[in-house]
């Protein structure tokens, strides 16, 4: 602590009481540390207070919500179940079912939020959560999964992906030293191979898989009556001999011609063995 009875004087003499220059300077700086030094203590307890009443109050904020909707939840409960207890008059007949009403649109999905955390749904309210698609049953904070929604549409597993041209290739019949790839099929012997890899070698083989193979020989039917019997054939009844062309016609049975014969190659072989 700095006495206010002591007394400074400056190193040329100057006035009683009045700190020199150079003092003066260095008790400011060093009142400038200290306050800078209290104001940075502060201000880190400022925050840790601020952090934690925000803390404090979104607890408290999600806390009401849930009890909210517990409590709605109740009292819909409550309701429903006085509801059912209204019976219809005992003394009134039941009357006859009116005429069936028009059909109404199509049914629509109005709008499809995403779940919010720690936030409240309302009834009817339609959320995505995890890839699945829920309805709410009741006014809930809870987070899907849960009793109190529905699940409208699951998220799928996903698949594996496909290789380029995993198609099925018809090739026709197996060609030796032809190049195969996967999925080509090809028929041998009556059946139908398809290749399980590229290069699938030699068919048949491990390289390939049986799809079909060609069926059994039935066993033979009872032979069947024998039928009426037809006409003769026509038989040659003459020839028809052209001199100039060297040719021999049959006249048939029936008036009709046969083929015509030629015989200038006999003729000519003839001539050629008899020289």
């Amino acid at each position: 602590m700095i006495s206010n009875d002591k007394h400074y004087a400056s190193a040329a003499g100057g006035v009683e009481g009045i700190p020199p220059p150079q003092d003066q300077d260095l008790m400011l700086d060093a009142w400038r540390e200290v306050l800078g030094q209290v104001l940075h203590t502060r201000d880190n307890e400022w925050k840790q207070q601020l952090r934690a009443i925000k803390a404090e109050s979104l607890a408290a904020v999600a806390e009401m919500r849930a009890n909210v909707a517990e409590t709605r939840s109740a009292m819909e409960g409550m309701i429903a179940e006085r509801l059912a207890q209204i019976r219809e008059p005992a003394d009134g007949p039941r009357g006859e079912p009116g005429p069936r009403g028009e059909a109404g649109s199509p049914g629509k999905i109005e709008q499809v939020y995403g779940y919010v955390e720690d936030a409240v749904h309302y009834r009817g309210d339609i959320v995505t959560h995890g890839g699945s698609t829920y309805q709410a049953r009741c006014d809930t904070a809870r987070e899907p999964p849960h009793d109190d929604w529905i699940c409208v549409a699951r998220a799928g597993v996903d698949g594996r992906a496909g290789r380029d041209g995993c198609s099925l290739n018809v090739r026709g019949t197996l060609k030796a030293g032809e190049n195969y790839r996967a999925f080509d099929i090809v028929a041998l012997n009556g059946g139908s191979f398809i290749a399980r890899r590229d290069d699938p070698g030699d068919c048949p083989g491990e390289g390939w898989q049986l799809l079909s193979t060609p069926g059994k020989r039935g066993q033979q039917g009872p032979r069947g009556e024998r039928g009426p019997v037809g006409p003769s054939a026509p038989v040659i009844r003459s020839w028809q001999i052209d001199c100039e062309r060297y040719q021999a016609t049959p006249l048939m049975s029936d008036g009709s011609e046969g083929p015509a014969l030629e015989l200038r190659p006999l003729f000519e072989q003839f001539h050629m063995e008899a020289q």
